[in-house]
């Protein structure tokens, strides 16, 4: 009895999917939130008890460019979560198992080239951005720490697609609360006692990273009941697998590109806005970088909850259509879309009830930056990215829906249309000019391009949908013709 209730809890195509959606999404969301809690934490630390917000501000600097190369790898990563998604609704374990062989060894060869690769690479990017150069030093030292860490990383969120695939949402938050720990007790070790400040907490999150993805791998490794897991003396590359997972993952990594190319140029462009007035106050470029640093911690932990209900869309929707249950993937739709107006909704309310506390979290007075500067200048990036983000989880969880369907082309040219066009034609056109150019203009292309986007997805999807459909329907009649034969 208790085999057959683990079982129910990791089959995503039975039972009232409208909870069971939320219920899935929340470990999910609180899982993203680890992990940002390991840049708060950070930029806390150095902030109060390193090199002050300067050195807080270099790490911020970075978010952009780090998000640029995770999400890329990360989106590749969805393509094995549909995969094996597919696979275990199916009820294929030989295939599942192909699919999760091949998509550890992808996560090991990958990760170490993209860690060898960003190290060399990092001052280059940096000094390309144009980063002012009162942070460059800090920005390049916390950058190449950090991506001698991406093997780790590449190899836990892999694991964790693997395990979400499988239904299994709530490991992947155990292990990440765990590493979570590890990760304030360097913090605080490297940099209060060992005064290593940026590098410290560079240090300090390699750390837990390898934590994380050591426990991931154990618990494939050791939980035999799983669905499928790993057998090292069975590992094997698969090439069937791997074009499997490219199917869904090269889209997905491309789109991720497409978002994230653009938001490289908006950090850059942000450098060039300088004696900024608000309210008739003048405000630095150092405190407009330290407000925008901070408003963009906040929020990551604003699109956790968003990320995680798209991710629940594609596992749900991988599931549910390699089961061929047409009618569970057109309520998963409807039901991640209601869930996300829900937490977008919930958000607003906590993060324009009180901005200033929120964003004083991140911004300490000294060595140049004027407190109450920086947070007025976060609270324009803060109100208009908070305030329209159910824009982008509509166009996430589209995206994703198509994908759990193995329709993964769609949403990256969409995305290159809506998002990459969109955006790089504003900052080249419109923000050149002097009444554009402005903190709230440039953050406005953000909402413009999702609206656009969700626009565009609408008949997209009605005909994907049906062309999806017809497919399962093709491939029922010709199981049942084959069972009569």
């Amino acid at each position: 009895m208790e085999q057959i209730r683990k079982q129910d809890k990791t089959d995503l195509t039975t039972g009232n999917l409208f909870w069971k959606i939320p219920l899935f999404a929340l470990p999910m969301a609180i899982t993203t939130i680890f992990q940002l809690l390991y840049t708060t934490i950070d930029l806390y630390t150095v902030a109060n008890f390193g090199g002050g917000t300067l050195s807080m501000t270099a790490i911020g600097s970075n978010s952009s460019l780090i998000n640029l190369v995770i999400n890329f790898f990360v989106a590749i990563s969805v393509g094995s979560n549909v995969a094996l998604a597919n696979a275990k609704g199916a009820g294929d374990k030989k295939r599942a198992q192909r699919v999760l062989n091949t998509s550890f060894i992808i996560s090991i060869i990958l990760g170490v080239i993209v860690g060898i690769f960003g190290f060399f690479i990092s001052p280059v990017i940096l000094n390309w951005m144009d980063t002012p150069n009162s942070i460059v030093p800090l920005a390049i030292e916390y950058l190449k720490i950090y991506f001698l860490g991406i093997p780790f990383v590449m190899v836990y969120n892999f694991c964790a697609q693997m395990m979400r695939a499988m239904g299994d949402s709530k490991r992947p938050l155990y292990f990440l609360t765990i590493s979570g720990i590890v990760n304030v007790a360097f913090d605080f070790l490297f940099v209060i006692a060992f005064h290593m400040d940026v590098e410290g907490v560079a240090w300090a999150t390699i750390i837990s990273e390898m934590v994380s993805a050591v426990l991931a791998v154990l618990w494939l490794t050791l939980n035999k009941k799983g669905y499928v897991y790993l057998i090292w003396s069975h590992i094997r590359f698969s090439r069937r697998a791997l074009n499997e997972i490219i199917k869904v993952g090269i889209p997905a990594g491309v789109q991720a590109l497409a978002f994230n190319i653009p938001n490289l140029l908006i950090q850059k462009a942000l450098y060039t806005i300088d004696n900024y007035y608000i309210d008739g106050v003048l405000i630095p470029q150092e405190d407009i970088i330290a407000g925008s640093s901070s408003s963009s911690q906040v929020e990551g932990y604003v699109y956790a909850f968003i990320d995680a209900l798209s991710v629940a869309a594609v596992s749900f929707v991988g599931q549910n259509y390699g089961a061929k249950k047409e009618s569970n993937i057109k309520k998963i739709y409807w039901y991640t879309q209601f869930w996300n107006v829900v937490a977008s909704l919930l958000c607003i309310v906590v993060t324009f009830t009180i901005p200033d506390l929120i964003l004083s979290l991140f911004i300490k007075e000294g060595k140049g930056i004027i407190k109450a500067n920086a947070i007025n200048a976060g609270k324009q990036r803060l109100f208009m990215m908070v305030g329209t983000y159910v824009f982008d989880g509509i166009m996430a969880i589209d995206g994703q829906y198509l994908r759990g369907m193995k329709y993964s082309t769609a949403p990256a040219l969409i995305t290159l249309i809506g998002v990459t066009a969109t955006r790089i034609i504003f900052i080249y056109t419109l923000f050149q000019l002097p009444e554009f150019h402005t903190i709230f203009w440039l953050y406005f292309t953000y909402p413009l391009s999702w609206i656009i986007i969700d626009i565009i997805y609408i008949p997209v999807i009605l005909y994907i949908q049906k062309k999806a459909f017809n497919k399962l329907h093709i491939e029922q009649v010709n199981t049942e013709v084959n069972v009569i034969e």
